[in-house]
């Protein structure tokens, strides 16, 4: 690490971007690449690096897999309820030295089984900021969400301490005024009798958050420690007014979490390590009303979850072109979960309505980056995984035990400064959601989906192929493509109550595969007459085939979209010390096959924003957005079969279709 650091030092600050050497796979991007854009945190600057697109921080359980693809002085953060995007954007832009980005792998950096990964480097200098944010959500219909937050920085050589506190806002942007159909169909399939009713929805929730940070130097290292508390309520209504009957859906979701995280980082002679701890305890309470003439529905549901990680990590830089790294992770999970059904006052017996799950996981890792020439890279290494689950329901008592070998290994070739091309092999295994080991209610959509206890986690093999190519400064061009072979892929099987009801429940449908094609482009306007303007462009095509377990036809996996496609115009204008955008989005479109109903859910384009910061002094910025002026729709329909799909015929067509709200945002920001 030391050496591979001293390496990256050496980049200067002259040009856009400057390398270690004319073929390496480390750019760095100095604080200069960045001013034009007049920066408020390292969040807004990690959204200006070519060819780069952030991914956040996971929610699966352990350390593995959930890191996202930024880095922070080289580690990534010791949370995972406070996730990467809100600790960027508390990190002034002020206080960052430059941001590098590792493209493949460098000797030295944890890569966290990512291709490509950026790493933000803070300022050694001594310093203090507070910040406070103010911000405002004003919705065509005239209700506002605020949100607040008071940041709080201070550096002192190598100590640093950080603190917020928040009032955030959240809502549901597919909400608004629209219609719920309803059509009826004989078995000759014409139209028995059909009903279009108006329909309002809604959904908004505010909560509060605190978080806190002390870097401190320990035991010839660095030690981290972090508490982060959250309090995330939720409320969502849907009214239907009209013909067949007036009908009102609610629900209401609390949801609470604490979590302390430790850290520490330091050698041993030649050995570097690496210690984490996390302790995560969270709780759940959620109740799903639907009522009507003669038919009242209420679902409800809490649970209670705890989770402790401590993992530990071993680098050996060999040289400056090798570097090995071993170690270990350890967790246990737990969740207790209950729910209820009722139908008119009466209840109505679910399949695993209350559940315990605790899982005992362990993992062991080994790999080495290898610098084998200038324009050579090779990272390798396999991980194995061993799990015990252990599951008391109503239905069933079991322990299962799974155990899977993860190879990986990534070979890069620069052949220039501007291009790279990548190989990726790995072997990847998903991790079980607790949640689907207990029953869940969505009133409003598909009604009440059963637990199963005996859902495996899926196994994909990918490969990967990916070239970059720089230009321009500050232009990129990156493909990216991505085969999956899947085992035990998860999607919806049926599962049955203790009466013998047939629920739809999470659970695995045998094998299949899954291709992507992902594209991101970023053009430069500066020479094309338009000074600081700059163009990304993001496309990512899906397709996946598995067969159905009940038709035995071929067709896509539940709930993957086929295609994403943005597009973003920034320009920077230094003579009025602003910064305008303009952003479009072809919306998402998934579907769902349930044994007795598929479902085909949508929200149709246009997606529009556009917006203006003006930062007239380094202490002051005023943004101002108005978001989804094209006001997308959103589009759910649901259809009904009388019997299994493959043997039933479609009786029931469900419609709901709502013309969401524009809104204006805006925030106001001063450091002190």
């Amino acid at each position: 690490m030391k050496a591979a650091a001293a390496a990256l030092l050496l980049a200067t600050a002259s040009g856009a971007y400057a390398q270690t050497t004319d073929k390496d796979s480390v750019l760095a991007y100095p604080a200069s690449f960045f001013a034009d854009m007049r920066p408020n945190t390292a969040m807004d600057m990690i959204g200006r690096l070519p060819g780069f697109s952030f991914t956040n921080t996971g929610s699966a359980r352990g350390f593995a897999g959930n890191a996202g693809n930024v880095l922070i002085d080289g580690q990534r953060p010791t949370s995972k309820s406070d996730d990467l995007q809100s600790i960027l954007g508390r990190i002034p832009a002020a206080d960052v030295e430059r941001i590098d980005v590792i493209r493949g792998g460098a000797p030295g950096i944890d890569m966290q089984g990512l291709t490509v990964v950026a790493n933000v480097i803070r300022k050694k200098e001594s310093s203090t900021q507070w910040v406070l944010e103010a911000s405002e959500n004003v919705f065509q219909d005239g209700h506002t969400i605020p949100g607040l937050n008071l940041n709080y920085t201070r550096h002192d050589g190598p100590k640093t301490f950080e603190f917020s506190a928040t009032r955030y806002n959240s809502f549901d942007d597919s909400v608004g005024n629209g219609f719920h159909s309803l059509t009826f169909l004989n078995p000759d399939g014409t139209v028995d009798e059909s009903f279009t009713q108006r329909a309002h929805t809604s959904g908004h929730g505010s909560g509060g958050a605190f978080t806190g940070a002390a870097t401190l130097p320990m035991w010839g290292g660095t030690f981290k420690a972090n508490i982060a508390l959250q309090d995330s309520p939720f409320m969502s209504s849907a009214e239907y007014f009209g013909a067949p009957g007036h009908r009102y859906i609610s629900d209401v979701n609390v949801s609470r979490n604490l979590e302390v995280g430790l850290h520490w980082n330091g050698n041993f002679g030649k050995l570097e390590d690496e210690t984490l701890f996390l302790q995560r305890i969270g709780f759940s309470k959620d109740v799903n009303a639907s009522f009507e003439t003669g038919d009242d529905e209420v679902f409800r549901s809490s649970s209670s979850t705890d989770e402790t990680i401590l993992r530990e990590t071993l680098r050996w830089p060999l040289s400056q072109a090798l570097t090995l790294e071993a170690g270990g992770e350890g967790a246990y999970n737990s969740l207790d979960g209950d729910t209820a059904f009722a139908i008119n006052g009466l209840d109505f017996p679910l399949p695993d309505a209350h559940a315990h799950v605790d899982e005992k996981r362990g993992e062991v890792f080994g790999q080495g980056t290898w610098k084998i020439s200038p324009e050579w890279l090779l990272e390798a290494g396999a991980r194995f995984e061993y799990s015990r689950i252990a599951e008391r329901s109503d239905t069933t008592k079991q322990q299962r035990a799974f155990s899977y070998p993860k190879p990986r290994a990534v070979l890069t070739w620069s052949p220039t400064k501007d291009d790279q091309v990548r190989l990726r092999y790995e072997k990847v295994v998903g991790q079980l959601d607790f949640g689907n080991f207990i029953a869940a209610g969505n009133l409003g959509g598909n009604g009440v989906t059963g637990g199963n206890s005996n859902i495996r986690p899926d196994q994909r093999t990918q490969y990967e192929a990916s070239y970059e190519h720089h230009f321009w400064d500050k232009g990129d061009v990156t493909l990216q493509l991505i085969h999956e072979d899947i085992t035990d892929v998860v999607d919806l099987v049926e599962v049955f109550g203790p009466d013998g009801t047939p629920f739809d429940a999470p659970g695995n449908i045998g094998n299949g595969v899954n291709n992507q094609i992902n594209l991101t482009v970023t053009v430069p306007f500066d020479k094309l007459w338009i000074p600081n303007g700059l163009l990304k462009i993001g496309s990512n095509l899906q397709y996946s085939s598995v067969r159905d377990p009940v038709t035995g036809e071929h067709r896509v996996i539940t709930a993957e979209r086929p295609q994403d496609i943005t597009l973003k115009f920034t320009q920077d204008i230094e003579s009025l010390k602003s910064t305008w955008y303009v952003f479009y989005y072809n919306c998402w479109d998934e579907k769902y096959f349930r044994v007795f109903q598929t479902q085909h859910r949508r929200t149709i384009a246009p997606y529009l924003e556009a917006g203006w910061t003006y930062k007239p002094t380094p202490d002051w910025s005023f943004e101002f957005d108005v978001i989804n002026f094209g006001r997308f729709t959103y589009d759910n329909q649901y259809f009904d079969f009388d019997g299994p799909r493959d043997t039933g015929r479609l009786a029931l067509i469900e419609e709901r279709t709502m013309k969401s709200q524009p809104r204006i945002f805006i925030d106001i920001r001063k450091t002190f």
